[in-house]
């Protein structure tokens, strides 16, 4: 008989097991369509049943662990491990006494591991502080703004006068 974790399951009447994949398709000028990528999907089971049980515990069972996502392992005809409820149904019947029929599915989920933390000891990269006693502070000199400014100088010989004739020439 099959079991949800420790929830026997009295009658499994219809298994369907969904297996697919996510492609990325691009378009190319002449029309073509390429596809670069697969992904592969969660597998996914869908169980329909009845248990036949007058009382809740079953069902409390089961909706618990929906809600809190609790890992499970199914192993019914196929085995999958690492599943979670993702829906659970039922369905009350005239035709069932002292019991319900029920839809759920399982979905298959891969969890991630937790990295160990190794603590690892590095050495020191800077010098300790010490004291180097009193520093006396050196002095900047200061700029003078006479100094910056240039200094403009003739460099032309100086001019000669000629006196020709009562006129006055400078060369």
């Amino acid at each position: 008989m099959p079991y949800i974790k420790d929830v026997l399951i009295d009658v499994i009447t219809d298994v369907n097991m969904s297996e697919s994949s996510t492609t990325t398709d691009h378009a190319l000028e002449d029309g073509e369509q390429v596809t670069d990528h697969v992904k592969s999907d969660p597998i996914t089971i869908t169980l329909n049943g009845v248990i036949l049980d007058n009382t809740e515990e079953k069902v409390l069972k089961l909706r618990e662990y929906r809600e809190k996502g609790i890992v499970i392992n199914y192993d019914y005809m196929t085995e999958l491990k690492h599943v979670v409820i993702t829906n659970f149904g039922r369905d009350y019947a005239a035709n069932i006494k002292n019991g319900f029929a029920f839809s759920l599915t399982l979905k298959q989920i891969q969890t991630a591991k937790v990295a160990k933390y190794v603590p690892v000891k590095l050495k020191k990269q800077t010098k300790p502080v010490t004291s180097k006693g009193r520093q006396q502070s050196k002095k900047t000199q200061k700029s003078n703004s006479n100094e910056t400014r240039k200094k403009y100088t003739n460099t032309r010989s100086p001019q000669r006068r000629v006196v020709s004739n009562g006129w006055e020439l400078t060369e």
